[in-house]
């Protein structure tokens, strides 16, 4: 599962790297018909950023763990949770429904990604944006083995919230020091490696 703003060409560079896998890309639909994926047995959950919250709203029967590349399971600051500041995120959520593109746009540019290639639907992106606002997935996290590959230079998620985030799950850390938040773009074989290693050992 891709994250905010993104669609599931996300992984291209990544699945070019996981041999012999069956890789299902889910698409959240920002730019056109959302894509559901279903497991038929013993499965890995793979989510970039948002996408981790997402598989942790819903985890499929037979999931034996998940990698969340540039993930959380809350994304504010609050309860001693030292997440990224609320104030950004309202007015994100505030200027969407007038100027989606300018606001998806400027999102992609701070996170280091090239302009969007599509025309996007604000619902489902002003729908995402309350979830990363309100949820909170902590919980559900509890005990999942959870492999968290973060960037040591990512702009958008705090060093203190990347070392804070699944801290009830049973979590394996690995930070990719010459990347930032989009790990599948930035490091797509460093992270095939980490995907291909947690998934054999939860086989």
């Amino acid at each position: 599962m891709h994250g905010w703003g993104f669609d599931a060409s996300i992984w291209s560079g990544v699945v070019r790297h996981l041999y012999g896998f069956d890789c299902r890309l889910a698409d959240r639909g920002y730019f056109g018909t959302p894509v559901m994926v279903e497991s038929d047995g013993p499965c890995v959950v793979v989510g970039h950023s948002l996408g981790a919250m997402h598989w942790l709203a819903g985890l499929p029967e037979g999931c034996r763990g998940m990698v969340a590349v540039n993930g959380f399971d809350r994304f504010f600051e609050g309860d001693d949770f030292p997440g990224v500041p609320r104030r950004p995120l309202d007015r994100m959520i505030a200027r969407l429904p007038q100027a989606p593109a300018q606001v998806l746009s400027d999102f992609r540019t701070r996170c280091g990604a090239d302009a969007a290639a599509g025309v996007p639907e604000p619902a489902s992106l002003l729908a995402d944006l309350e979830l990363l606002r309100d949820g909170d997935f902590r919980d559900a996290a509890g005990g999942l083995p959870v492999l968290s590959l973060q960037g040591a230079n990512d702009p958008l998620l705090p060093e203190a919230m990347r070392e804070a985030v699944f801290a009830k799950a049973s979590v394996t850390r690995m930070t990719c020091e010459n990347a930032g938040h989009l790990l599948p773009l930035e490091a797509p074989e460093w992270t095939a490696k980490a995907i291909a290693d947690f998934a054999r050992a939860a086989a």
